[in-house]
């Protein structure tokens, strides 16, 4: 086992699960133009999302113009996804409201990946120096883990430092701004290619944080594999 300093993690879907922030900004959103939110909405909803999400390219992160542009996509995204919204139902609304409800949607919600997060987060915090690295909006992030904060040794979001994961510029920042090397570092996350192929990138040991089973691509290499956050306990 190597004897890291510091273990870097991911956040959405792996300490915090996203799902439920969204399905609370949906409502929340149904609330506020005055639509039911049934299982019909909820579901049309999520495709305006999926359609914006597409059109807006925020998956391609391993293009240059999307590293480059990602946070001004992400705004653009959300207005496009209120747009295609407002035009379903025939609502009339300031798109711009809609975006900041949402936000304010999104950061109130803390729900735990797994039940065990934050106590095993913590007990870790004893024996490393932990580090949270995220892709996403500066206001919204740290509102949802003010919770891990207290046990936090830096937190780097991706619209504050300027760099997106996967890029080698974000690993590469943290790695300067920890003033450490990268065989130092052990990063957790589930994302393959944000999280595994961009930290193994420049040299990074990898945890890939695999709750669901997923099979992991062939000719991804990882050095350890976890199913549940108290594995993290066991190989640590």
């Amino acid at each position: 086992m190597q004897n890291y300093k510091y273990l870097i993690f991911d956040v959405d879907d792996t300490l915090l699960d996203f799902y439920p922030a969204f399905e609370s900004a949906q409502r929340n959103i149904a609330e506020k133009l005055g639509i039911e939110p049934s299982e019909e909405y909820l579901v049309a909803d999520e495709k305006c999302g999926w359609k914006a999400w597409e059109e807006s390219s925020l998956d391609k992160t391993e293009e240059k113009d999307v590293q480059e542009n990602y946070h001004t996509y992400y705004y653009q995204y959300l207005r496009k996804h209120f747009e295609y919204l407002l035009e379903a139902y025939g609502k009339a609304c300031d798109v711009q409201e809609l975006v900041n409800c949402y936000l304010k949607s999104i950061s109130s919600s803390k729900v735990m990946k797994e039940p065990d997060t934050l106590s095993v987060y913590v007990r870790l915090s004893e024996r490393y120096k932990l580090v949270l690295a995220t892709n996403g909006i500066e206001r919204v992030q740290k509102e949802r883990l003010s919770d891990f904060l207290p046990y936090t040794h830096k937190l780097y979001i991706s619209e504050e430092i300027g760099y997106i994961k996967p890029t080698a510029d974000f690993y590469n920042y943290v790695l300067s701004d920890l003033k450490c090397s990268s065989d130092e570092c052990l990063m957790i996350g589930d994302s393959i290619s944000n999280d595994i192929i961009g930290a193994k990138s420049i040299g990074m040991d990898v945890c890939y944080y695999n709750l669901k089973g997923k099979r992991k691509p062939e000719n991804v290499l990882v050095d350890y594999e976890v199913n549940s956050i108290n594995d993290l306990v066991k190989i640590l």
